[in-house]
């Protein structure tokens, strides 16, 4: 005999990795569900007896229901599974992306890239061995990189410097540190058995070096100028670990590179800014502009960080080990670390879909977020804190 139904939706029970259940009793159940496929002549008394309490659903493709039952559904399936007519009951098991994990040695410390459910995305687009390149380019827009990095050696594609708000090719030393660290969080070498990874470990990096002045600083035309040599040699995501005051200046490059989210279009991502106030930084205020702040290694918002209407999304950003300046490795903290992990997530975003627009991976970013603080948008955590795990 069938069992009843009722009117309510279909569950989904399938994840975007697959993976395969060797036995039913290994595997708890996510919602105390039971998947169920019986015959005709099954006995509804006898299932209703071994703790079944309603059906939920039907499995599409399977021709199995999604039952609620009493007790243990492990327990429960066995039972079930004896019963004449029954094809097969087994839990609804909980399935999970599988994640990819690099063999760096650093790999343990770098909280930030598992926080963003980086290693998850990995798994689940075919990332898990770790490429070298084959990612869409990232603009780094700071104080510069240290190419000869033995985690970044061969990761830079193209490398300028700007001075009063023109740009020389061929050369971005970092004297500063800065820089090198905001790379080696975007795009230090995976699996290459030596220090850290980078969230796009196979996205090249295109450098600009628009913060070459004391304690890395710089001026409003030479990161206009920056912003505008990096989008031009390529770069899909521009990542600024900087601020400044407004600026019509800054404002323009924006408008031009971001090129109203078309397909020529970069994605623009920059530091909220570390005053913790709710002081509006550029040009992480610019509408084209995705303003990043900082959290903790304990989902706090960090102390540092602006708070303010414009913060759009959140990451990791205190205590971040990156790549150091003149070999090793270093930790910092600072809206400037959080910046390059969501410049990271979109570009293993866009390297999914190479043909999306710039206006469609932010929105993508923006909905791969865990909601923390007040719902849907506040002023400490924008949409949440960007976690690609949730990306299906």
């Amino acid at each position: 005999m069938n069992l009843p139904s009722r009117p309510s939706g279909c569950r989904r029970v399938c994840a975007a990795t697959a993976i395969i259940l060797l036995a039913a009793p290994a595997w708890a159940s996510a919602d105390g569900t039971v998947v169920l496929r019986t015959g005709p002549r099954t006995p509804r008394a006898r299932l209703a007896a071994l703790g079944v309490r309603s059906v939920v659903g039907t499995v599409p493709g399977t021709g199995a229901r999604l039952v609620r039952v009493a007790g243990d559904p492990a327990v429960v399936a066995q039972r079930l599974a004896r019963v004449r007519g029954v094809a097969w009951a087994e839990p609804n098991a909980e399935v999970r992306a599988l994640e990819a994990v690099p063999g760096d040695p650093r790999w343990p410390a770098l909280y930030g890239v598992r926080r963003i459910g980086a290693p998850a995305f990995w798994g689940a687009h075919g990332l898990g061995g770790f490429p070298p390149t084959g990612g869409v380019p990232v603009g780094i827009v700071d104080t510069g990189v240290d190419a000869a990095h033995e985690d970044l050696r061969g990761k830079v594609r193209a490398c300028g410097a700007a001075r009063d708000g023109a740009v020389a090719e061929g050369d971005c030393a970092d004297g500063d540190g800065h820089g090198t660290h905001v790379a080696g969080t975007i795009g230090a070498i995976a699996g290459n058995g030596a220090g850290v990874a980078g969230v796009a470990f196979d996205a090249p990096l295109i450098v600009c070096r628009a913060l070459g002045g004391p304690g890395g600083s710089g001026t409003v035309a030479d990161v206009a100028a920056c912003m505008r040599w990096v989008h031009d040699r390529g770069a899909r995501v521009i990542s600024m670990s900087l601020g400044g005051p407004s600026s019509r200046t800054l404002a323009e490059a924006a408008k031009t590179a971001y090129a109203r989210g078309g397909r020529s279009g970069s994605l623009l991502v920059a530091a909220a800014g570390n005053d913790g106030t709710g002081a509006v930084e550029f040009p992480a205020g610019l509408p084209q502009v995705i303003s990043v702040g900082a959290i903790d290694a304990r989902d706090a918002v960090a102390p540092f960080s602006n708070e303010n209407a414009d913060v759009e999304l959140t990451a990791p950003g205190v205590d971040i080990l990156s790549v150091k300046a003149g070999g090793g490795y270093v930790s910092e903290s600072g809206t400037s670390m959080a910046t390059p992990h969501v410049s990271g997530a979109a570009a293993l975003l866009w390297g999914a879909d190479p043909s999306a627009s710039a206006a469609t991976i932010r929105a993508r970013l923006d909905a791969a977020v865990d909601d923390l603080g007040a719902p849907g948008r506040d002023a400490a955590y924008g949409f949440g804190v960007v976690d690609l795990a949730r990306v299906r």
